[in-house]
């Protein structure tokens, strides 16, 4: 059970970041958002059976994030990366801006998943140390 649900948040975690490129791609890049209503929805739906997921994980693995430093770290990151995420996509802000925290937004989703990997609030940064 425990594998199952594991390897379901990390389907939905991989279908999360392609949705945000995706959609990242052509609303900054292409300078046009996709228009259909599936790529407004999709992207809440799927981010909400990962959170979900996430919650479900850390209550079968019975570990809680104000106690579990690399769990609380990724879940500030991953509110960094919501944050990133919606600045990114509002069209009142100047391309440059839109495109740099896009950018700052998939590389802290790379640095969220080195946290994960390790279980280490360092992420990528703690294999510099040796």
């Amino acid at each position: 059970m425990y594998l199952d649900v594991k390897y379901t948040h990390i389907l939905f975690a991989a279908m999360s970041i392609g949705l945000f490129v995706l959609r990242g791609g052509f609303a900054i890049l292409a300078s046009k958002p996709l228009a259909h209503r599936v790529w407004k929805i999709l992207p809440h739906i799927v981010d909400t059976m990962l959170l979900a997921l996430g919650v479900w994980l850390a209550v079968m693995l019975r570990i809680n994030p104000l106690h579990v430093t690399w769990l609380g770290v990724k879940l500030l990151c991953v509110l960094g990366y919501i944050v990133l995420g919606v600045l990114a996509f509002r069209l009142k802000r100047p391309r440059w801006l839109r495109v740099t925290l896009f950018c700052t937004a998939v590389l802290l989703f790379a640095f969220i998943v080195s946290i994960a990997l390790l279980h280490n609030p360092a992420g990528v940064f703690a294999l510099m140390n040796n």
